[in-house]
């Protein structure tokens, strides 16, 4: 099995990007930020900047073979870009891809594939599968990112109204903060044999929204946190209704997202088989874990 050295990663900016570039950074892989504005401020100064035009298949592989690439990290937020450049990183030889996926099992589970938010995601796996033969990719699932749901107030409502507690709230399900999901990344690039042309399955901890509502409370107990009770299949019908009437699109797509997450029958939770030993994943103990609450809250 080949030894990957150079790394592209596309999309080093955002919420989840710089974590992915330390962590290879990190872990001694020379990486190389491939960028439209041909700018990413604030990362590692070993990081070489390259500037690409994706929609320019010819931009692209020029970028890779120029710096060597052996694998790509892709983080764009556009499904869409996802195959053509798979296509250019074939076409420049590089060995591995991994997609923009991080999150839920979508093609490890029939009710959470079905989903429309997931379609793009489904066809990008799809399509790595017709292409296994000329290149190898591997799926990171991650769960929730547990810092960035906490902060964005996905996880606990911090910016008016009550928290949702979904379902059976003593459910729990895998969540994962973004440093942990770059550490996964280089776990997958530094065991290349053990992760081709699969999902792996990483968390942080795994938790219920009752548990991490009781954290909240005792770390940020000026937040007087409220909840409701929300049913997620009452929530998915409400769904479909509105993408049926093209009303609040984007409000429906997000509620798709909570059902994966928090439905049992979505496959949410892989606390029982993950791949955090083989990928250098150290579960939060509950002193970190509370500690990951009060900074994010």
């Amino acid at each position: 099995m080949a030894i990957y050295k150079n790394i592209a990663v596309a999309g080093a900016t955002g919420n989840l990007g710089p974590a992915i570039v330390n962590a290879l950074v990190n872990n001694a892989f020379q990486v190389v930020a491939l960028s439209r504005s041909g700018k990413t401020e604030g990362l590692p100064s070993s990081v070489k900047t390259v500037k690409v035009d994706y929609d320019s298949k010819t931009s692209v592989i020029s970028a890779l073979r120029d710096n060597k690439i052996d694998a790509i990290v892709s983080n764009l937020p556009q499904y869409d870009q996802q195959p053509a450049l798979i296509d250019a990183a074939i076409e420049a030889g590089v060995k591995r891809f991994l997609p923009s996926d991080f999150g839920s099992n979508v093609s490890g589970n029939a009710n959470t594939a079905k989903l429309p938010v997931f379609k793009g995601k489904l066809l990008t796996h799809e399509y790595l599968e017709k292409k296994e033969s000329e290149i190898e990719w591997t799926i990171i699932a991650n769960g929730v990112f547990l810092d960035w749901g906490l902060g964005k107030g996905f996880l606990i409502n911090t910016h008016g109204g009550p928290t949702a507690l979904f379902d059976d709230p003593n459910n729990k399900v895998s969540t994962t903060t973004l440093a942990d999901v770059g550490k996964a990344v280089a776990g997958v690039l530094k065991h290349p044999a053990e992760t081709k042309n699969r999902s792996v399955f990483v968390q942080s901890t795994s938790i219920s929204q009752n548990e991490l509502v009781a954290i909240a409370k005792k770390v940020k107990p000026e937040l007087e946190i409220q909840t409701e009770n929300v049913d997620t299949e009452e929530l998915l019908k409400t769904s479909y209704g509105l993408l049926e009437k093209g009303e609040e699109v984007m409000t429906a797509m997000f509620n798709f997202l909570k059902v994966s997450i928090f439905n049992k029958n979505y496959g949410s939770d892989w606390n029982d088989k993950n791949d955090n030993a083989l990928l250098g994943i150290k579960e939060l103990s509950q002193a970190e874990l509370e500690e990951v609450v009060r900074k994010n809250l």
